[in-house]
């Protein structure tokens, strides 16, 4: 079944309570998941902090509660003044139950809702509790194309291929989207999920007005203003990966920027299964930030990078990993002792207590013989 839910400033709420509260909400909907989703309806009018590179936040995240996971589209945006005369803001959630979701993908359904979605120009909610979830297009499907809406906001097609091949190699990794200034960024993303095989694009999570993370809601690609706020603080975590995009910047000729010019779909690479021991450098420092060249000539202007405490990579857009500061594990006969891993205090303590038993023994011996 699929459930929906309305967050937004009201005089007195579905739940009571005036302010921001839930407004509509599904019948039967888990009293864990209408918290989960209160939390996901934040908005950030601030424009010295904003970080999120689009006016909208669309955004599709995987929202795991009590151990179960769903996958929730959102709209929120601003919507003048509420009741108080405050700036106000509107935020509709549709969890999709398993037969809702279309193959298209969720950017091409939020693209696709329409009148569905509460609209910025409602100048009151009605407050009340639906009997079901509205009724979503699940038939429609989407083959590969070119990045046209890329090429219409003054960028390079390749860039569509780029972050499909960024987000599809590290799936469990964060991807920052840096775009130049605000946009329609949902549109941008249509042409990325339309390169992604129809399998794969329910498992890719986003938000177009990235505001921060959520313990509950999994978002692994997120669009951000370059110099944004704060922006330097989210790119310095571990592991995290990035695409840093410009007006008229070459993606490169890679084969994932080919596709996104095109129109074809964007493979994963396929690693080698292996058993690796990384070889640790120095004291133990970490190595962050590693920039990832993109074969363009001005790697300042245009390049995406990946942060990563153990591993390297290749100068591409590819993002392949490269194995060099690695060894495989290898069985062998001989036995080498390591100085470096010796723990002295553990063996300072010992020999003091063996030196201890040794003296109460001939001290016993002594008055052995005395008697």
């Amino acid at each position: 079944m699929t459930f929906e839910l309305i967050h937004t400033s009201v005089q007195r709420g579905l739940r009571g309570g005036s302010g921001f509260a839930t407004a509509v909400a599904t019948r039967d909907l888990p009293v864990g998941l209408e918290g989960a989703l209160e939390e996901l309806s934040a908005y950030d009018f601030d424009l010295n902090r904003v970080v999120g590179a689009d006016r909208v936040d669309w955004a599709h995240r995987i929202v795991t509660v009590q151990g179960r996971s769903s996958s929730v589209l959102s709209c929120t945006k601003p919507c003048g003044s509420d009741w108080s005369g405050r700036p106000n803001r509107i935020a509709h959630h549709i969890v999709l139950d398993a037969s809702e979701r279309a193959n298209a993908g969720p950017a091409w359904l939020l693209q696709n809702l329409g009148s569905t979605l509460a609209s910025s120009d409602d100048a009151e909610i009605k407050i009340e509790e639906r009997a079901r979830g509205p009724v979503l297009p699940n038939d429609a499907r989407v083959s590969a194309r070119a990045a046209s809406a890329w090429i219409t906001a003054g960028f390079d097609a390749g860039w569509a291929g780029v972050v499909a091949k960024t987000i599809l190699d590290a799936p469990l990794s964060p991807c920052y989207l840096i775009l130049p200034a605000d946009c329609d960024a949902l549109a941008l993303l249509g042409d990325v999920f339309a390169l992604i095989a129809e399998d794969r694009r329910w498992h890719i999570t986003f938000s177009t007005r990235f505001l921060r993370a959520s313990t509950n809601a999994k978002c692994q690609l997120r669009c951000v203003r370059a110099n944004a706020p704060a922006l330097r603080k989210l790119l310095a975590e571990p592991g995290v990966r990035q695409v840093t995009v410009l007006t008229g910047a070459s993606a490169g000729n890679s084969p994932a920027a080919e596709a996104g010019r095109n129109g074809s779909l964007v493979e994963a690479t396929a690693r080698a299964s292996m058993k690796i021991e990384p070889v640790l450098r120095g004291a133990m420092s970490p190595r962050i930030g590693a920039g990832v060249s993109t074969g363009v000539g001005n790697a300042s202007a245009a390049r995406f990078a990946i942060n990563d405490q153990s591993l390297s990579s290749e100068p591409d857009n590819d993002l392949n990993l490269d194995f060099a500061d690695a060894r495989p594990i290898a069985s062998s006969t001989s036995t080498q002792f390591d100085f470096a891993n010796i723990n002295l205090p553990a063996y300072f303590l010992f020999a003091i207590a063996g030196a201890a038993l040794l003296a109460s023994f001939v001290l016993a011996l002594l008055m052995a013989f005395q008697r």
